[in-house]
């Protein structure tokens, strides 16, 4: 069984070290985000990526903050209102459904989720399934070398079986990035 994040260590998603490694903002731009896309940021935890989305996309698009965890939604609720965005929508889900409708966002943000989950094709069918045709998904884990913080080593998912399941589920690698070594990102298209 995959290794899961436990909801009370909330904090931890928001350390200081893990915001410079990730560089929320800087990345999505990397990335290829703009800000008339829909975003859907699937197991969003606190909103390190949703709250700078929803800023660059702010009065042009909506961020889908999706999770399965009601307390990490309730904060992005509170993070939100603070900071007068209202392009945000938080959406409860559960392991392997999104709740959201059929291509309904054009950028799909996945981080350090991807090796919370037994089956991953699985998975990330169902991201395929919200994902409009042409639009992308970019896939964030914690780089098996890396041993600063997160999920135990055998826990981690290498890049090769990340773009095997990508490519299972009806998407195509396109973009790889190494974030100081600390996580890796790949980035691809849906078919």
């Amino acid at each position: 069984m995959a290794h899961k994040f436990d909801p009370s260590h909330l904090k931890k998603l928001d350390s200081e070290e893990r915001r410079n490694l990730l560089s929320p903002a800087q990345t999505l731009v990397a990335l290829g985000f703009s800000p008339d896309q829909t975003l859907a940021d699937i197991g969003c935890g606190t909103g390190l990526f949703t709250l700078p989305a929803a800023e660059i996309n702010r009065g042009k698009g909506t961020v889908y903050a999706v999770d399965i965890a009601r307390e990490m939604l309730d904060e992005i609720g509170k993070r939100a209102a603070a900071a007068g965005l209202s392009n945000i929508t938080t959406v409860q889900a559960d392991e392997y459904g999104t709740n959201l409708p059929d291509a309904a966002a054009d950028f799909l943000l996945v981080c350090t989720v991807l090796h919370e989950v037994d089956d991953k094709v699985r998975w990330l069918q169902e991201a395929a399934r919200i994902c409009r045709k042409g639009g992308s998904i970019a896939v964030i884990e914690f780089d098996p070398s890396f041993t600063g913080f997160g999920p135990p080593a055998a826990h981690r998912l290498p890049k090769d079986r990340t773009m095997e399941a990508l490519r299972a589920a009806g998407f195509t690698p396109v973009q790889e990035i190494n974030l100081h070594g600390a996580f890796y990102v790949i980035k691809a298209a849906r078919k």
